[in-house]
């Protein structure tokens, strides 16, 4: 008799059967480098999915920064940021990305999903809430899985939903409002003014996913809460290196008591090895590419 197992990954054939006809759209293999023009099933072919925005992923500079972190530091760290795999190239770009977006401290995970996976459910407890816009990314919504608070959602950028959503909390509680920057799959960006305006309102904190607004929006791509002066009234700050920064982790950006918390609390942090030598060497380069010059 075939196991329930067995019997579910058996039955999922539809991906194959559209393969098969050529349709399948998905996992299609890369040979080249990511640009405007890659080579699939050796053929050129228009890049429009890509999130590389600035193009930065096969410049010189981060290829050479890379590759001198790897003959520094070797291929890995074997090891999690809380024990072992702490460098000091891992600090120098927490010190950057923190004078970048503007917050006191930064602390960087191996990707940004594990970012809002281990700041999304270590902050608020059992008796507090975490407030989502309905289009909120998917790991924020795994984020908010994880988490023993009450999860509230309101319509997308409706800030009369919002309130509504603000006005049921207790006041006495943490009250974190977690959204989109930049909304991955829609484009539009959050009505952050409108949102800090109710946030002062109901005693709330907000975190805003610049995933798709870092290097993008705001004064040297330094994101959305740049973009619209706000910097100072966002507690939290998420960014990935896998767009604009061209590469792979992620980050948190708060004040210094906030980030201190989550390096003894963001289990996706302490039970994650850290990112490879060059990812951090890359990402800084990449900074530093994006930063004008003195």
């Amino acid at each position: 008799m075939m196991s329930p197992l067995k019997s579910k990954m058996k039955s999922y054939t539809l991906p194959q059967q559209i393969q098969e006809m050529g349709l399948y759209p998905f996992f299609r293999t890369i040979e080249s480098e990511q640009d405007t023009v890659v080579k699939i099933g050796g053929k050129d072919v228009l890049m429009f999915g890509s999130n590389s925005y600035l193009g930065l992923t096969n410049h010189p500079k981060l290829k050479e920064a890379s590759i001198k972190a790897i003959q520094k530091y070797g291929s890995g760290c074997a090891g999690s940021r809380f024990l072992n795999g702490t460098l000091d190239i891992h600090l120098e770009l927490e010190d950057k990305l923190a004078k970048y977006v503007g917050k006191e401290g930064a602390l960087v995970f191996s990707t940004g999903y594990q970012v809002n996976l281990g700041v999304i459910s270590s902050i608020p407890g059992r008796h507090d809430y975490l407030i989502l816009d309905d289009l909120d990314h998917a790991c924020i919504l795994d984020g908010s899985r994880l988490s023993f608070a009450k999860v509230m959602k309101y319509s997308h950028n409706d800030m009369e939903s919002l309130e509504k959503v603000l006005s049921r909390c207790e006041s006495d509680k943490i009250k974190l409002i977690v959204i989109d920057g930049v909304f991955s799959m829609e484009g539009d960006i959050a009505k952050l003014p409108e949102i800090v305006q109710l946030a002062e309102k109901y005693n709330a904190s907000i975190m805003v996913d610049d995933a798709h607004g870092l290097g993008v929006l705001g004064k040297n791509g330094a994101g959305t809460a740049d973009h619209f002066g706000l910097t100072d009234k966002v507690d939290l700050i998420m960014g990935t290196f896998s767009k604009s920064l061209a590469s792979i982790g992620g980050f948190i950006a708060a004040d210094l008591d906030t980030i201190n918390y989550l390096k003894h609390n963001a289990r996706s942090l302490i039970f994650s090895a850290s990112i490879a030598p060059a990812n951090a060497a890359s990402v800084i380069a990449a900074v530093d590419l994006i930063q004008p010059r003195a």
